[in-house]
């Protein structure tokens, strides 16, 4: 699972991008991940362009 971070989260429309460590920035929707912090460092697989099975790292 590559690590990244929440670089954009819209509380209002569920959805986020996550940035990864090469700069990649990819959607991701708010159900699947533990956090929606800003900032927060996470664990993420890829499917297509979008972040999938994302988890907090704590």
């Amino acid at each position: 699972m590559p690590l990244g971070t929440i670089a954009v989260y819209n509380k209002v429309d569920g959805v986020g991008v996550i940035a990864d460590e090469d700069g990649e920035r990819r959607p991701f929707s708010g159900m699947e991940t533990q956090t929606t912090r800003e900032g927060q460092r996470v664990l993420f697989d890829v499917i297509g362009e979008k972040a999938t099975n994302v988890i907090a790292v704590r």
